[in-house]
């Protein structure tokens, strides 16, 4: 929980992020936090902060500017921290063919990024979701392909050479499949190991598909059931084998005349979803004041949804129908790490069921703190940490860096939305407890 008194405000200005990229921001082990962003002049960042200390003053890196056709949320990068320390960006331009990305000459320095390497793909490229495999040593990447298709490659080298990407989801273009990876380290007979969980599902308004599912890729590609039973895709076979939807475990299914929004992912156990269902009305636009938020967790082999959280309040683009005003403001699952850089499998995980939810109250925007203490199926408000009374800014996207320090919980981005086609303009904005 932020302490509102001790906390000093931090924005990073004219930034803005993605609801499908991973990893956003992350803790490395030198306790330091980096966060990836896109501006809206199209150009790609990386942020070094420290939240221990005031004193050490946070440094900026322009990566690129993109050459796109606009600067939108698709844009967004991905920031990966490898074993060694070097950084590793992702990062593409809407209708582009090809995955571009930097890697650090030398150790947690933003400054020497190397040159800028290009990852061919035949389509355009969107969410870059990058990740380190310790266990095989190599670098793995999760892309969405032309729209429907979802590719995996990975590296052997630390990125200088790639496999051929494998295609292993297809959605019909009335799909457009999502998905929110996120990497989590669980405890084995034999110590820790890695494995892949991940949500997805259909576009809210766009798809005739409106059911959250849920399956895990361990660290060898096989693709598992929620509950660990191993299904026929492995992500190394060259068969073409595809997702089976029907054998992924179902989160939620949207009752007749409904439709959800996936919102999070938890990268730590237990295995969590946040997600918010609403009802569409027979002009096929939503209905902001029907929409709520709810969260999932996987307990006793099956998926347990607790009781409606709060009400949503409001749609970021309400008058776009393109389909992003079925955006909402968002939620972000606190992950209970803790002290700056502390490795999740180094001991026993902190279990908390702490949500932080972007919405509109009735009356203002709020970010808030949510708080269960029956293990997920109920909530109550922990704390308001900001409000915001002007009209015509919104406050969305809270997001918690990987490995969490309790100095910097969360982040969230205010000011004018205006769907992913431009126009918008915000900041990221943090409320940071320095220890001294």
């Amino acid at each position: 929980m932020i302490d509102l008194e001790k906390a000093k405000e931090l924005r990073i200005k004219r930034a803005n992020t993605d609801w499908w990229i991973n990893e956003k921001a992350i803790v490395a082990d030198n306790g330091l936090t980096y966060i990836a962003y896109a501006t809206d002049m199209g150009e790609v960042h990386i942020k070094e902060l420290d939240a221990k200390c005031s004193k050490t003053p946070s440094r900026d890196f322009r990566l690129c500017r993109l050459n796109c056709n606009f600067a939108d949320e698709h844009n967004a990068p991905s920031v990966c921290v490898f074993g060694d320390g070097r950084i590793m960006a992702g990062y593409t331009g809407h209708y582009v063919q090809g995955l571009r990305y930097r890697i650090t000459e030398k150790p947690y320095d933003i400054f020497s990024f190397g040159e800028e390497r290009v990852l061919p793909f035949d389509g355009s490229v969107t969410y870059v979701q990058l990740f380190e495999n310790t266990k095989r040593k190599e670098l793995w990447l999760f892309t969405r392909v032309n729209y429907v298709n979802w590719q995996f490659c990975f590296s052997k080298d630390g990125g200088r050479t790639w496999s051929r990407p494998k295609t292993f989801l297809h959605s019909d273009a009335g799909g457009l499949f999502y998905i929110d990876i996120r990497k989590q380290h669980i405890t084995t007979e034999n110590g820790t190991d890695e494995q892949w969980f991940f949500a997805l599902y259909g576009h809210p308004r766009i798809s005739q598909d409106h059911t959250i599912r849920s399956g895990i890729f361990n660290s060898d590609g096989q693709l598992l059931a929620t509950g660990g039973v191993p299904l026929a895709v492995n992500l190394y076979e060259e068969d073409g084998s595809l997702i089976d939807l029907e054998k992924l475990d179902v989160v939620y299914d949207s009752p007749q005349g409904t439709t959800v929004r996936l919102l999070d992912v938890a990268p730590t156990l237990p295995l969590r979803v946040g997600f918010a269902p609403f009802v569409l009305d027979r002009d096929d636009a939503p209905s902001p004041e029907k929409a709520y938020y709810c969260s999932a967790v996987f307990r006793d082999g099956r998926w347990n949804i607790s009781a409606p959280i709060c009400t949503a309040g409001e749609f970021l683009a309400q008058n776009v129908m393109d389909g992003s005003q079925t955006y909402l403001g968002g939620m972000a699952y606190y992950y209970g790490v803790g002290d700056a850089g502390l490795h999740p499998g180094t001991r026993v995980p902190t279990v908390t069921d702490r949500i932080y939810i972007a919405r509109f109250d009735g009356s203002r925007r709020v970010l808030e703190a949510w708080l269960s203490a029956d293990g997920g199926a109920t909530y109550a408000l922990e704390q308001v940490i900001r409000r915001i009374d002007v009209p015509e800014v919104k406050i969305w996207r809270p997001i918690v860096p990987v490995y969490a320090q309790d100095n910097l919980p969360v982040y969230w981005h205010e000011g004018v939305y205006r769907a992913h086609t431009g126009g918008w303009h915000c900041d990221a904005v943090m409320l940071v407890e320095y220890d001294d």
